[in-house]
């Protein structure tokens, strides 16, 4: 599943908290080596402190930043949820989907007892056995319940239910209670390769009963007795910014090791001082101006990996100033990505080509560039393409009716680097007579702006919870797709990602993927950036926390390594 990153609202670097064993003579100022940079296919799938249950201290409190500002809407399965949401859902939820090292999806045993999958009459049928033990706070068991819940709210055959996403639910036949209540079978309407990215959580059935419950019941309230997991929520503060969870004495599961995790909503300045101040126990460290800063910090650690997120330009393609494609396109062409790419990784050590993709990412099987043409910087058919959609360059820029073409982009609390990024891409739309004008805004109002489309365009980013990218293709670019925020949308490209859903095999639902990748693209609406390398520094000894790529782990395996 895709999510909105808060990469527009904190650093760039601070997507993913990872590590790996060294001392402050050990902390590395770059990626690559004296003599050859760095690029995605030398980074490691994941790297961190590994630990067994065993191994971990009994207590101890971990203490983990959020971004700028702590989502109001706490319903992971929600259309206004981010990546924010989907972090904190897993500590004190039912979190279904594990990976491990090698990104191979499994079952969270605690949850789920066993799970089957086979072909019967051309349909793919699941069935799963739950956890006889495993129950929600309030008592009511994790049963076929649960899950029906679930398909009610994703399946698309009601429109009030405001759904991230929809992929795979919408496609299945039926859901159905099995031998007894602990188990559920689950028939598509065909073969369907990606089953796996469904059910990757669990909510409560009574948030799923109608859709004001499933849109309302998580906004400003955690629903502590809807969960399941190995903490729960003792306090969060909205204005404050802090969470607190606490061992959830009602698990059935190994007890979670750590007394207490505290999530602080810092904006990124806030949050580089309050780890130099041992205040934050993790911290995304992959720019060089974080990187020259925690160089002289004694006993930390630093890992370096695959980074899960998709930077990218989104246009809005239903504000006034980019209805007409062809003005879409000379803003993109006014963009030179390579530079992008080497603003955002300055200082590192590293380099890799602009992104090809939202879909898939370099380093996953069947990746394509599928951005074409419209990504190349050519600043003179900018402005051919400006003249041909009736503007007319007067001074610095282009004029319609007396009025400069001016971009609004909403901008929120940023790092260095991430400045410089907006930074450039104002100059280089310059250059070509489009000014760029930026919108300052609390980290707060991201969500609403996101929700109401606010912008004309936004420089953002997706995260994802799974190495399923191609299974997303209808999320993100499909006409009922809420995380799509261009407005942009087509027939064709419809038509391509049911193809693409519909296939009896992997290679050939990525086949279809890619397509539909390639027209809509083809819109000018979203121009892939970069993805780069997830750099974390930690406190010595946390373990199962640190660049981990795709790994999922249980979270009563994250603690202090003895």
């Amino acid at each position: 599943m895709r999510s909105f990153s808060k990469a527009t609202i904190a650093s760039i670097a601070a997507l993913t908290l990872l590590l790996t064993g060294c001392s402050k003579a050990e902390v590395k100022s770059g990626i690559g080596s004296a003599d050859k940079k760095a690029t995605v296919t030398d980074m490691k799938s994941s790297d961190y402190l590994e630990a067994s249950y065993d191994e971990l201290k009994e207590g101890g409190e971990l203490h983990l930043s959020i971004g700028g500002a702590i989502n109001p809407q706490l319903n992971v399965g929600h259309a206004d949820m981010d990546t924010g949401t989907s972090d904190l859902w897993p500590w004190t939820n039912p979190q279904i989907a594990l990976f491990d090292k090698d990104s191979n999806w499994y079952a969270n045993p605690n949850f789920i007892s066993s799970v089957k999958s086979e072909v019967v009459d051309g349909k793919t049928v699941v069935t799963w056995d739950i956890n006889p033990k495993a129950t929600f706070n309030d008592g009511t068991p994790v049963d076929y319940r649960a899950f029906q819940g679930m398909f009610k709210a994703f399946n698309e055959t009601n429109d009030e239910y405001a759904v991230a996403d929809t992929d795979g639910y919408k496609d299945m036949e039926s859901v159905e209670r099995g031998k007894n209540d602990k188990q559920v079978i689950v028939t598509y309407k065909f073969q369907y390769p990606w089953w796996k990215k469904n059910f990757e959580f669990l909510i409560h059935p009574a948030a799923t009963k109608d859709p004001k419950t499933f849109n309302e019941a998580y906004l400003e309230n955690a629903r502590p007795e809807w969960g399941a997991g190995p903490y729960k929520v003792e306090s969060i503060d909205f204005k404050a910014g802090t969470l607190v969870l606490v061992k959830n004495e009602k698990w059935w599961g190994k007890p979670a090791k750590l007394d207490k995790v505290t999530f602080r909503a810092l904006e990124p300045e806030a949050e580089v001082n309050a780890f130099l101040n041992n205040q934050l126990d993790a911290i995304g460290v992959g720019t060089q101006e974080r990187l020259a800063k925690i160089k002289d910090m004694d006993n930390i650690s630093q890992y370096t990996g695959v980074r899960i997120y998709q930077g990218m330009l989104e246009l809005n393609g239903k504000s006034d100033v980019f209805t007409d494609k062809r003005v879409r396109e000379a803003f993109f062409h006014s963009i030179n990505r390579p530079k992008i790419v080497e603003i955002a990784f300055k200082g590192l050590n590293y380099t890799e080509p602009p992104l090809g993709s939202m879909l898939l990412f370099p380093f996953v099987k069947g990746y394509e560039d599928n951005v074409g043409k419209v990504g190349d910087y050519d600043p003179k058919k900018s402005e051919k393409l400006l003249k041909e959609a009736g503007w007319t360059k007067k001074d610095n820029y282009f004029q319609k009716d007396g009025k400069d073409l001016e971009v609004h982009i909403p901008q929120f609390p940023s790092s260095q680097n991430r400045k410089a990024q907006f930074g450039a891409i104002q100059a280089m739309a310059k250059e070509v007579g489009i000014k760029v004008v930026f919108d300052e805004h609390k980290p707060s109002e991201y969500p609403q702006i996101l929700k109401n489309r606010n912008f004309d365009a936004l420089i953002t980013g997706f995260g994802s919870s799974n190495p399923f990218g191609i299974a997303d293709t209808c999320q993100v670019y499909g006409s009922k797709s809420v995380l799509n925020k261009t407005g942009l949308f087509s027939q064709e490209i419809d038509d391509l990602c049911q193809k693409s859903i519909r296939s009896d095999d992997e290679a050939t639902s990525i086949k279809f993927g890619n397509q539909a990748e390639k027209k809509a693209l083809e819109l000018a609406g979203i121009l892939p950036l970069f993805s780069g390398p997830s750099v974390v520094a930690t406190r010595k000894g946390l373990a199962n926390m640190g660049a981990m790529g795709f790994v999922q782990v249980p979270k009563e395996l994250i603690g202090w390594k003895k």
